[in-house]
């Protein structure tokens, strides 16, 4: 019998594996593109992300204003090459917007 590779791994990185092997089939990004996304996800609830494609641009949008999300209000969008670069952005644009308590 084969020994588990995830033997002995942390909790974090089982769950990463896992969803990885999950999301697989569907063409999904690496655990570290996935890792990253979710933590700008927890760390800027009021923004959608979009992990890059095809080694795009990362994208995020939010409302424009302290409405809900809805199809007639104004949105943010902002991109950038690196995770940590769009989450500057991100940050910089709440500075300048009223936070949407969902």
């Amino acid at each position: 019998m084969a020994a588990d590779p995830l033997a002995g791994a942390s909790d974090d990185t089982q769950a990463l594996a896992a969803l990885r092997d999950a999301l697989g089939p569907f063409g999904a990004r690496p655990p570290r593109g996935l890792a990253e996304a979710a933590i700008l996800l927890c760390a800027f609830p009021q923004w959608a992300v979009w992990l890059p494609a095809d080694n795009g641009m990362w994208t995020a949008v939010r409302p424009a204003g302290s409405m809900r999300p809805d199809r007639e209000a104004p949105l943010v969008w902002v991109q950038a090459g690196a995770a940590g670069e769009l989450a500057a952005l991100m940050q910089a644009a709440d500075a300048r917007l009223p936070f949407w308590q969902g």
